[in-house]
């Protein structure tokens, strides 16, 4: 089985008042501001089940009944398959999850390091890499955007490279809508026919609002075709502070849960019962020049927010954890750790590794890095194991004062599950002068891609 298995506290920002106060702030926002919903049908739909609507601002007003029912309609769990059960991924089940990004549209070379375009070559190398490393669950279907390829073709392109190169599940994000249909027809052939499809999806959507507090008729387009499929959906949300939400974390709080929730209002209107995901990709800029940032603190702040907001609501959930890092560093490592720990530590299901430069630019070398830090990551979530075996009392007795545990079965049977070995850090030598970087290119050689 994948993922990483929890064990032990859990890191909560939030007291349950705040949790109840930021809830019934969304709550209000959706019933007495509304979403805007540039589409006709899901207006219409909406309209149909209660919901005030006026069409010539394209805006939607959801009551809190509505939500109430949408939330008790969606379920507990969302199980995102790969090709084979062992690649699953089981959201909501206390284990946690960690995939690729997508979207970049630079890569740093994979001979020279030098960054430049990406092309058809980067998205299958990416897809064989982080199929090879054992940290990464989950594998986006762009995780560089192809520029050798015109842009009506990208989303075929970048479907047939990836479920050629890859038995995990795979992630989608959509720039043309036009074929998304063809995508998810792709996929049913790869797995036996839209029947077999619906019944393990090896694929899932991005379907995202637009902050603030609408939804798009592009990514409208995504969420209803998938959802006709019975398909599982990730629903996020991506207001910036200060600029698409209030400055306040708070505020933004209040903004990403409106969104997400008025998404599983659409989707459940749509297709009662349909798996969902809540999804967080929100950030905060730097206000002295209004660059998005990805891997502030604040964001890992917010993910661990989200994880229980989206707790309370009985969904798992995904987070974005970003780097602003321009290349593969110490600075890469800290806000790696910054922004996927807090979250995971407060119960998040899915981890995306958004990659270096604020996501523009995507690094192998740093996904390689990536596995470990989630490989880290991993062991310290599993806690600590107590019970007669691993307390070991009548071994220390039997050793006493005098002998050494080196020699012992015990030693043997455990070491492994109960400390790392090997790896970037602890497979270098003590006096090896490469750094941390330079030991993560000569795995990504290694792994031969």
């Amino acid at each position: 089985m994948t993922g990483f298995a929890r064990k032990g506290g859990a890191l909560l920002p939030l007291s349950d008042e705040e949790i109840e106060r930021i809830h019934n702030g969304a709550l209000a926002v959706l019933e007495r501001t509304g979403l805007g919903i540039y589409d006709r049908e899901m207006m219409e739909r909406l309209e149909s089940a209660g919901c005030p609507t006026e069409p010539s601002r394209h805006l939607v007003k959801l009551p809190r009944g509505l939500v109430a029912q949408a939330l008790a309609q969606a379920p507990r769990t969302v199980t995102l398959c790969g090709r084979q059960p062992e690649s699953d991924l089981h959201l909501g089940d206390g284990r946690a999850y960690a995939r690729t990004p997508g979207g970049a549209t630079r890569i740093f070379d994979w001979e020279t390091g030098a960054p430049r375009d990406s092309t058809q070559d980067d998205v299958a190398r990416c897809v064989r890499l982080a199929d090879a490393l054992p940290n990464i669950h989950g594998i986006s279907m762009c995780q560089v955007v192809p520029l050798d390829v015109p842009r009506e073709r990208m989303d075929l392109c970048t479907t047939e490279i990836a479920l050629a190169n890859t038995g995990k599940h795979l992630f989608y994000v959509c720039h043309n809508e036009e074929h998304v249909a063809r995508v998810i027809e792709l996929a049913a052939a790869r797995v036996g026919g839209p029947d077999a499809l619906r019944a393990r999806p090896i694929i899932s959507p991005l379907c995202e609002s637009t902050s603030p507090l609408r939804l798009v008729a592009h990514q409208a387009q995504v969420l209803k075709s998938f959802a006709r499929h019975g398909l599982p959906l990730r629903l996020h949300a991506h207001p910036i502070a200060g600029l698409t939400a209030p400055v306040t974390l708070a505020g933004e709080l209040v903004m990403t849960h409106a969104e997400v929730l008025g998404l599983v209002v659409v989707a459940q209107t749509l297709a009662p019962g349909l798996p969902v995901v809540y999804g967080m990709s929100s950030s905060v800029p730097d206000m002295k020049t209004a660059l998005n940032l990805a891997g502030a603190v604040e964001i890992g702040l917010l993910g661990a927010a989200v994880a229980q907001l989206a707790r309370r609501c009985g969904l798992p959930c995904s987070i974005s954890s970003g780097i602003d890092a321009k290349m593969p560093s110490a600075q890469s490592v800290l806000e790696r750790l910054m922004t996927t720990l807090p979250p995971i530590l407060a119960g998040a299901d899915l981890i995306n590794l958004a990659t270096t430069d604020s996501k523009m630019t995507f690094s192998p070398e740093q996904l390689v890095l990536d596995d470990e830090v989630m490989r880290w990551i991993g062991r310290y979530v599993q806690g600590i194991q107590i019970d007669d075996e691993t307390l070991a009392l009548d071994l220390i007795h039997q050793i006493g004062q005098t002998g050494i545990f080196t020699d012992q079965p015990h030693t043997a049977r455990h070491f492994r599950r109960e400390l790392l070995v090997d790896g970037l850090i602890r497979g270098a030598r003590l006096d090896a002068q490469e750094d941390l970087v330079a030991r993560a290119r000569a795995k990504l050689r290694a792994l031969a891609v």
